[in-house]
């Protein structure tokens, strides 16, 4: 079914029909948001796989807390170095190509990692998967971009950014219950395998008429003009202080939940793959919402701020609560701040596509990235120091509480209005 949205015809669930057609005719079809949020699982659920194996993998190769907070970090030492590559990659090259091969890539390295017989190999193994995983945001920036209209493309990064909350959690959930049963190689195995039957399908798919490509085809602006523009710079700061709430429940909590809360096995998966369903339920509830309100007439920069700086709060409270909360309410105090991360997430990546535009959202979210998950370097080898010199979780927890409240400052008034740069040679 069908109806008429802004003289276009689009599905109902505000999609284009999946078909042929000319770039900015009829939007982004249903069929490739599918293909972007499958992988954007994926890609969330493999990162996530060596968080999963922590409780038998650090008991087995006999490595402390400030030794596995520092091959949790690996990972983002190549995949936030990388992006700016990734985003001159994406912006130049087949979208089909570059993340069909980065997929590849990554999911091998990930199968890789059950071979593994030390920190070393398991280090350099993580730096890999990392180098695959860079490509994936800024190839869904140029699509996204490029082709959602702006009522399509609140939902077509609620969907993908559900994605990316659920991906730990089918990590967790099927992680741990193959850790339960096979041990922590298995979970590499597993992971990796299965992330390789989304290829044929992304393969498949028909992708609409791009812009043309590659050296000198785009008329977007140069590097010294993007670096100079102070949003680029505030926005990857205030995501940075976004990032490491996430980066943190992901690299950390499964290892919590076994050694702190004395969870078993099977109760850290189900609890893990809960307060990633929070997430995602904050995620959609963001990225519907928000869209109905500018189909309404609401202007889309106000709205999307509003979420962002609601969700940067609601974690900031969240965060100090679980540094205090007792035993068994800890866990509610992460889901709800879960829940406001999801808030976050769909208006941070739709207020960046917006300002930079389809011919500088690759490298701007590519500079973003870079910053951005530097928490993902600090948050797990920071985690582990203080556990290592405390003994415990809760100053950990109080870390992404005060970053919180820089996060309000630089995407409230630092960034200012939401708005489409003015590229000098667009």
């Amino acid at each position: 079914m069908q109806r008429d949205w802004g003289g276009r015809r689009v599905a109902l669930a505000g999609f284009a029909e999946d078909r042929a057609v000319p770039a900015g005719r009829s939007g982004i079809s249903a069929r490739l948001v599918l293909m972007l949020t499958l992988a954007m699982l994926i890609n969330y659920a493999d990162r996530g796989s060596l968080a999963v194996a922590a409780p038998l993998l650090g008991r087995d190769l006999a490595l402390g807390p400030a030794q596995m907070g520092l091959l949790l970090s690996a990972f983002f030492w190549t995949y936030a170095l990388a992006q700016p590559l990734a985003g001159v990659v994406a912006e130049r090259w087949p979208v089909r190509w570059v993340l069909g091969t980065g997929l590849l890539a990554w999911s091998l390295s990930t199968m890789l990692c059950g071979l593994a017989g030390g920190f070393a190999s398991l280090f350099a193994l993580r730096m890999l998967t990392g180098l695959g995983e860079s490509v994936i945001y800024p190839a869904n920036a140029r699509l996204l971009s490029e082709h959602a209209g702006p009522h399509q493309r609140g939902q077509a990064n609620a969907a993908i950014e559900a994605a990316k909350a659920l991906g730990p959690m089918v990590g967790t959930l099927l992680g741990g219950l193959v850790l339960a049963h096979y041990g922590w190689r298995a979970v590499f195995w597993v992971l990796g395998a299965v992330s390789l039957l989304w290829l044929p399908g992304w393969l498949t798919t028909p992708l609409p008429r791009s812009r043309p490509s590659g050296p000198g085809q785009g008329n977007g602006p140069g590097w010294r003009e993007l670096l100079s523009q102070p949003a680029v710079w505030t926005t990857a700061i205030g995501g940075f202080a976004y990032a490491y709430s996430p980066y943190l429940l992901m690299t950390w909590l499964p290892s919590f939940l076994v050694n702190a809360e004395h969870c078993t096995l099977i109760q850290m998966a189900w609890i893990g793959a809960a307060i990633a369903i929070c997430q995602a339920l904050g995620a959609v509830v963001s990225g519907l919402v928000s869209d109905r309100a500018i189909v309404a007439g609401h202007d889309e920069g106000i709205v999307r701020k509003r979420f962002m700086l609601a969700g940067m709060g609601g974690t900031a409270l969240m965060m100090l609560g679980a540094t205090v909360a007792p035993h068994g309410w800890v866990e509610l105090c992460l889901g709800g701040a879960a829940f406001c991360i999801g808030l976050m997430c769909t208006a941070i990546n739709t207020s960046v596509q917006t300002m930079a535009g389809p011919y500088a959202a690759g490298r701007w979210i590519a500079v973003f990235n870079t910053i951005c998950n530097m928490s993902g370097v600090v948050a797990p080898l920071a985690t582990g120091l203080v556990v290592a010199a405390t003994g415990s979780f809760r100053l950990a927890f109080l870390i992404p509480a005060v970053l919180s409240l820089f996060g309000l400052i630089a995407w409230g008034p630092l960034t200012g209005p939401i708005r489409p740069v003015a590229w000098r040679r667009s």
